[in-house]
């Protein structure tokens, strides 16, 4: 996890951690400054990442949501509209990119509202 953290900070972005998706929740409803949620599929608690991943789309449609997972086989048709799935490991170049794509980090106007339909959303593959 915190070598996430650290391509996360290294790539320009305040990094916040949350060890369950029920924490992850918490911090959501506590801050209202979150601009993207970095999620495996498999997470501890209540909430599993791509259960994460939903709730964050339904509540705070305006922040982008990348998910990873270590599982060959995972049920990308599960994704929520607009997620960016990564198979691990993920790469430090394939996180900066990600966030400089989104307007998370650098000078480019980050988009609110953009979002592809469910059929077009958006998967890395390396």
């Amino acid at each position: 996890m915190l070598g996430s953290v650290q391509m996360f900070e290294a790539a320009g972005a305040e990094a916040l951690v949350a060890f369950s998706g029920d924490e992850a929740l918490q911090i959501l409803e506590q801050r209202s400054d979150i601009k993207l949620v970095y999620t495996d599929c498999l997470m501890p608690g209540t909430l599993g990442g791509l259960e994460l991943a939903q709730a964050v789309r339904d509540r705070w449609p305006t922040v982008e949501l990348m998910v990873v997972s270590g599982q060959v086989h995972a049920d990308l048709h599960d994704l929520p509209m607009g997620c960016r799935f990564f198979p691990k490991p993920v790469s430090q170049v394939q996180i900066s990119q990600t966030l400089i794509e989104l307007g998370v980090v650098g000078p480019g106007p980050r988009a609110l509202t953009n979002f592809p339909s469910k059929l077009q959303a958006t998967k890395h593959f390396g």
